[in-house]
Order: C-alpha cells, then structure tokens, then sequence
C-alpha cells in the first residue's frame, strides 16, 4: 500500500515515540541489572535522557503531524488554531498530556532526585526510582488511550498494559546489554547476561501469553489470512520468532561460549544484529497500530 508524505511522517514519529518508550523503561530497568558497574552507569543515565528527548519530540511531533494530515495542505496547517483546538479536545490531546506528564516525571527523577552515594554503587535513591517507576505507568497508559484497546474491557487493558511494559524493558534492555560485553569484563558479562536470560524466560513468556490472547479477542483468529491485519500481524510474528530464536541462542550457546573463550566479542555482533531486528519490530508495530484496521468477523 502506497503511503501519502503525511503518513511517512506519522509512521516515523511513532516509531520514535516507541524508541522514547523502550530507552526509558529498558534503561531504567539497566540501574538494577548493572548496578555493580558503576562505570556503566553514566551511559545508562544518558541514553535514558536521549530517550526522554527523542520520545518527548515525537510525542508533540505526532500530534501536529495528525493536524497536518487531517487538513492534507501545507506543512502549516499542522498549526492551524481551529483544527489544533478540535484535536487538543479529543483523545491525541490526552495521549500528549499523558505521555509529556511520564517523560517529565523521569526527567525529574533522573534529574533532581537522583543522589549518588559514595558507600552504594547504585547511582540513585529509592525515592527518584519510585517516582521514575509512576512515569513508566504514565507512558505504558498512554497506549491504551487509542487503537483498538480503547473499547475493550477492563482486564484486557490491563493484560495490554504488561504486554506493553514488557515488550518496552526487553527491546529497551539491548543496548545496556551491549554495553556491557563491549565494555565489562568477561565474568562481569557473564553474569549479567546469565542474569537477564534467567529474567527473560519467565517476561518474555508472559509477553508471548498477552500478545495470543489478545490477537484472539480482537479478531477471533478469523480473517487473518485474507486481511491486511492479518499480514502485518504475520509479519510482526515472523520478527519476533527471529529476535526469539537470536535470544535462545544467546542463552544456550553464546553466553556459555563467553567464559569458555574468555571474551565477550563472540556476542557483541549477535546482540547488535538482535538491535536491528528489534528497530524493524518497532517499524511493523507503528505500521500496524496506526494505519490497520481489524478483520471483519
């Protein structure tokens, strides 16, 4: 299907949006899994800041670019004030509230609750990570306020909102990984990686358990093979057994390899080519949520 320059436009921005999302809960999850390696620390801190940024654009982005669509003229009628005010007064408002009140919240706590302690490796108090962990609520929400979850029940937005929260720590959690065999030493690599392969078994299942239940209640499984959904959510599948497949082999060969030959490189290309198939799922996701309708059935 033949994309118009608006869409280009809102599939590029959500896609940001989801990048946003990913570095700040995966990231924010990384002070726990690394928290003996201070020396790690400080890059964790920035790509969650790069994270707030870039998902803070694209949030107010994403919103101007709807308007734009919407009027199908110029670039400025992205700032029209008449069709600005019916949009700021219908859900993509909500979403930029929500989504703008999550990143200035981690913002806050990364910034001005954060204290380093010289007796504790771990970079932040408790406190700013309590308030931190009330701004991924606040992000993660935010995806339930448009698309096809809106008019679903109660406990299937809650279902929604662990798929989301899971699928953002485990995509958001690759690059600290890949920090870490790039820059820690190999019994340090070993067991961060053990740790988070102990971690990822039990979410990831859980992520796979949403992810099946809900594609049922949306559509019955009815449909699938003759509808655009169905392509699209294919192809999401198809990624995702990949990334799966890369992650077990992680697990079972790789990780083990690393105290055998007594260096992380053997890793670092895999958990890169892990990174880039993760971009691609993030790709399909914004296709998919933003422009795919559900089968009929």
């Amino acid at each position: 299907m033949a994309l118009t320059s608006w869409e280009v436009a809102q599939l590029l921005a959500r896609w940001m949006l989801y990048f946003g999302v990913s570095s700040v809960v995966g990231g924010l999850f990384a002070f726990n899994l690394l928290r003996h390696q201070p020396v790690l620390l400080l890059c964790i801190k920035g790509y969650i800041k790069v994270g707030v940024l870039v998902g803070s654009a694209a949030t107010v982005a994403y919103f101007f670019i709807l308007v734009g669509a919407a009027m199908e003229e110029g670039l400025w009628s992205m700032f029209d004030p008449e069709m600005v005010s019916i949009y700021w007064d219908s859900a993509a408002g909500s979403i930029v509230m929500v989504n703008l009140s999550g990143y200035v919240i981690v913002a806050l706590a990364l910034i001005l609750l954060g204290q380093a302690s010289s007796e504790n490796v771990w970079p932040y108090s408790p406190l700013s990570l309590l308030v931190a962990s009330f701004g991924i609520a606040s992000l993660v929400y935010s995806f339930s306020l448009s698309g096809h979850s809106m008019s679903q029940a109660w406990y299937y937005q809650v279902i929604f909102f662990i798929h989301i929260l899971i699928a953002a720590w485990w995509l958001g959690l690759l690059f600290p990984l890949w920090l870490t065999v790039r820059h820690a030493t190999v019994e340090e690599s070993n067991i961060v990686l053990e740790n988070f392969g102990k971690l990822a078994v039990i979410t990831v299942s859980i992520l796979l358990l949403c992810g099946v239940w809900m594609s049922y209640e949306l559509t019955g499984w009815q449909g699938l093979l003759s509808s655009d959904y169905g392509f699209w959510l294919m192809v999401k599948l198809a990624l995702v057994a990949v990334i799966l497949a890369m992650a077990a082999y992680h697990k079972l060969y790789l990780v083990p390899l690393i105290l055998e030959r007594g260096n992380a490189n053997v890793i670092q290309k895999s958990i890169l080519t892990e990174k880039i198939v993760a971009a691609a799922i993030l790709a399909v996701t914004a296709m998919f949520t933003t422009f795919v309708g559900l089968p009929m059935h």
